[in-house]
């Protein structure tokens, strides 16, 4: 009986330890990114149109960066402002900076 359990118990910790020599996990795949520049007077939500539910908060006089999985090199930006929940957009390319700015009542959107 104490035979069959260490032998259990051997092939348990066997099978366990396979496990630690398995094959290396690759990379996971390379984020596109955007960034912001915030030069409006107020509060900015910036997300990126289709690809992403994520939703970036930059302040006013801020700056940030918004990573995503694209897969295609050209984008479409939405910025929502705090203060009036106005809005723009803009087509830009991955790797640009979108540029926030005040815009007679509303937010203007330009891409540098």
């Amino acid at each position: 009986m104490t035979r069959i359990l260490s032998t259990i118990l051997i092939v348990t910790a066997l099978t366990g330890l396979t496990g630690c020599f398995g094959e290396e996990e690759k990379p996971g795949p390379k984020l596109d990114f955007i960034n912001v520049r915030n030069d409006s007077s107020t509060e900015a939500r910036v997300r990126v149109k289709l690809w992403t539910e994520d939703i970036l908060v930059v302040s006013a006089g801020d700056s940030g960066k918004m990573e995503f999985k694209a897969g295609a090199q050209t984008v479409q930006v939405e910025a929502r402002s705090r203060k009036q929940w106005d809005d723009c957009w803009v087509t830009m390319q991955v790797g640009e900076t979108l540029v926030v700015s005040d815009a007679g009542e509303r937010i203007g959107c330009s891409v540098e």
